[in-house]
């Protein structure tokens, strides 16, 4: 799916100034404002550990859709994870050429002008931060919510995801290594229930029904819709849907941690492309198939109980559900390392004070943890359990970052620089990076437009906060230069002109 023909762009000589070599590290910082000194100490599966903790998140909002949607929401689900499946080329490319950036999808905005803009740089990375922080609290009260219904009878889901939460952000602080072997055992528990959800209708046809999958037809209530109504309708959802099925992106946030990322992120954004295609393609079609959508939008844990039950009894269904409980909780783990690594590099680029730089002394970003984890608390607090709408309002900036990440692919496809060996795309890449900008805007404006003022109201405001933070950020440390000892704030030297 990947691959390695690149188009020739012969480097143009500069006035004033020596040709920097590609991908030595003089390159890099003159493209982008600052590196990460995070230690590089990981392989290639760390990465693909880290998409996967997203895999399962169709739990989320498969019930809220599927009453809206019925098995409509099945394609809205293929078509979004496809989208997200196809970016995962752009992120490949920029991931492997230019790995010195803690964050990874997030960080390449700030060239969406060939000069660089600093705003849009900090606009994309919060937005990004701003998406997935709400993910863990999502993830963590689903979890807590589970674990209270079928165990801890009383206990708040509030109070159980703040322990949980407690737990995570300790692990995280311990360094990636740790992290990495816990979430791999996760991650295997993950494989274990899409494989039995998946073919809980295959070895038992008689329990499955594929009339609840084919035809594709809208509820009752949603059919006598006009055809733009119905459109507006999908358009809505859709906008959700990115939110998880765009997951495979994930992995690129820690390519700056992993060995070798420019002859390795090919591998892992395949691998993570392809684990989130299939999930986000088969779990809903199974789901469907042995539920059907009113089952489906009752609950959708007890559905995937059920899978469980059809294929091993009472043993499947207990695994299951002990599964999806784990697999939730590693979701939440892998968007706390996405979103601690975000903040970690918008403060050596300069937009945060240099406290959220720091780092302990087994190379985790503590700084940036800390802040996600009062963060994480407080929507805890405002939010409890209504996470749908916790979405749609992350959801805002998550698609400005999909809408700002082709275009900068579109500018650095044109720069030289990158690390020798690294991928480089054929001649699609252009065209595919247009249509993708084009199809995330609509999700962004017409998508979600369908949720309301307030929902998007408050993703706007939360989005564009970053902007007069980033700015006086930047102004207090251009009066006050860094001390020894403290975050090195790399300041990005202006492009002199071509001749």
């Amino acid at each position: 799916m990947l691959g390695n023909n690149p188009e020739k762009v012969l480097p143009k000589r500069r006035r004033g100034r020596k040709q920097t070599t590609a991908g030595a590290p003089g390159a890099e910082t003159s493209l982008f404002p600052g590196r990460s000194g995070l230690p590089v100490t990981s392989s290639w599966s760390t990465a693909v550990l880290v998409a996967t903790g997203g895999s399962l998140m169709v739990v989320v909002s498969l019930g809220a859709m599927s009453a809206e949607l019925g098995n409509v929401s099945i394609w809205v689900w293929i078509l979004t994870a496809a989208v997200g499946g196809a970016q995962c080329l752009l992120v490949a490319e920029l991931a492997s050429r230019f790995p010195e950036r803690a964050g990874g999808t997030a960080q390449f905005a700030y060239r969406v002008r060939a000069k660089g803009s600093p705003t849009m740089g900090a606009l994309s990375a919060w937005c990004y931060w701003f998406a997935w922080t709400p993910g863990i609290a999502v993830n963590l009260i689903l979890a807590a919510t589970f674990l209270r219904d079928r165990w801890l009878p009383g206990v708040s889901p509030v109070l159980l995801a703040f322990a949980i939460a407690a737990v995570l952000y300790f692990i995280t602080a311990m360094g990636l290594k740790l992290s990495t072997v816990i979430n791999a055992v996760l991650a295997v528990v993950a494989v274990g229930v899409v494989l039995i959800v998946v073919l809980s209708p295959v070895a038992r046809p008689h329990a499955g029904d594929l009339s609840r999958v084919f035809p594709s037809v809208l509820p009752s209530d949603a059919g006598h819709l006009s055809l733009g109504a119905q459109l507006a309708l999908i358009a809505k959802w859709s906008f959700v849907a990115t939110w998880s099925s765009y997951a495979a992106e994930m992995a690129s946030t820690v390519c700056a941690e992993i060995r070798n990322p420019e002859g390795t992120m090919k591998r892992v954004m395949s691998t993570s492309a392809i684990i989130c295609f299939v999930a986000f393609a088969a779990v809903p079609i199974a789901m469907f198939a042995l539920s059907g959508a009113d089952g489906v939008q009752a609950d959708p844990f007890e559905v995937f109980a059920n899978a469980g039950h059809v294929l091993l009894g009472d043993a499947g269904e207990l695994f299951v559900q002990l599964g999806l409980t784990a697999v939730l909780i590693l979701g939440a783990e892998t968007f706390i390392i996405g979103s601690s690594r975000t903040i970690y590099q918008m403060a050596r680029d300069g937009h945060l004070p240099a406290a959220f730089g720091k780092i302990n002394k087994r190379g985790a970003p503590v700084g940036s943890i800390a802040w996600d984890a009062v963060v994480i608390g407080l929507l805890l607090v405002v939010f409890g359990t209504n996470v749908v709408d916790v979405v749609a309002a992350a959801n805002f900036g998550y698609m400005a970052v999909f809408v700002l990440l082709p275009i900068a692919y579109l500018v650095l496809r044109k720069h030289p620089a990158g690390r020798p060996g690294s991928l480089r795309l054929g001649r699609y890449a252009r065209p595919l990076a247009v249509l993708l900008c084009a199809i995330n805007l609509i999700f962004l404006v017409y998508g979600g437009a369908q949720w309301g003022g307030s929902v998007m109201l408050i993703g706007l405001c939360v989005t564009l906060v970053i902007i007069p933070i980033s700015y006086f950020t930047r102004r207090w440390n251009a009066k006050h230069p860094a001390v020894p000892n403290s975050v090195p704030v790399a300041v990005p030297q202006p492009e002199v002109e071509r001749a």
